[in-house]
């Protein structure tokens, strides 16, 4: 089964979201990657409540919802009705126990729930909860701005969350984040991605067809 194709919300002006979202619609894109940033967690700022609104009534494509906020709960209300994953860090909380309450809040919800792991995380963090989420987001760049280029040690970490998948026969889905482009895909792909984050690589392309082509490996 082909992996899917999630696009950033970070290169595209605001204002441009709904027609640009609705063309990547039409190129077979499968999800808007709505990249939350609070000017704490990680140096830049994103969207405020209302703009995240916005976004989600004029987009008609399923919300990949990405915190980088110190307190990913505090949007929890406003994107429940929206967001289909919800992915917050794990390095945001200070014990197992925090994670858990967390991830039962998120799921009280009725969303599916993504923990990502930073470029600089070690794996073994999140190993205890894998059995209770839907989604493991591996950041191959540095979370906090676009445009970083893609750490191919990232790789290892797909192939170690995709083997404990396997072994432990859960389902949840592996997604990867950080420039990732036509160049380096299949290697993603190959260590078990089943969904690419890419930002800037299809929204400067000269042509977004061909771009989005490239990032989806039968």
């Amino acid at each position: 089964m082909a992996n899917k194709i999630s696009i950033s919300t970070l290169p595209f002006e605001f204002k441009d979201m709904p027609y640009k979202f609705e063309k990547l619609r039409e190129l077979g894109v499968d999800y808007v990657h709505c990249d939350i940033m609070d000017g704490a967690f990680v140096p830049n700022k994103t969207y405020t409540p209302k703009m995240l609104s916005e976004i989600a009534g004029n987009i008609n494509l399923p919300l990949d919802v990405h915190l980088m906020v110190e307190n990913p709960l505090d949007y929890l209300d406003i994107l429940s009705k929206c967001a289909t994953y919800y992915t917050f860090h794990c390095e945001c909380f200070n014990d197992k126990k925090e994670l858990d309450n967390a991830i039962n809040q998120v799921k009280n919800k009725g969303l599916k729930v993504g923990i990502a792991v930073d470029l600089n995380t070690e794996v073994i963090c999140i190993e205890a909860i894998l059995n209770k989420i839907d989604l493991v987001l591996v950041m191959s760049v540095k979370a906090g701005a676009g445009g970083q280029k893609f750490d191919e040690n990232s790789l290892e970490k797909i192939k170690y969350f995709d083997n404990y998948r396997k072994q432990y026969n859960l389902n949840y889905q592996i997604e990867v984040d950080g420039g990732i482009n036509g160049d380096n895909v299949a290697k993603c792909i190959q260590m078990g991605a089943n969904i690419v984050v890419s930002g800037s690589y299809v929204a400067k392309a000269k042509d977004m067809q061909v771009a989005i082509n490239s990032l989806r490996i039968n």
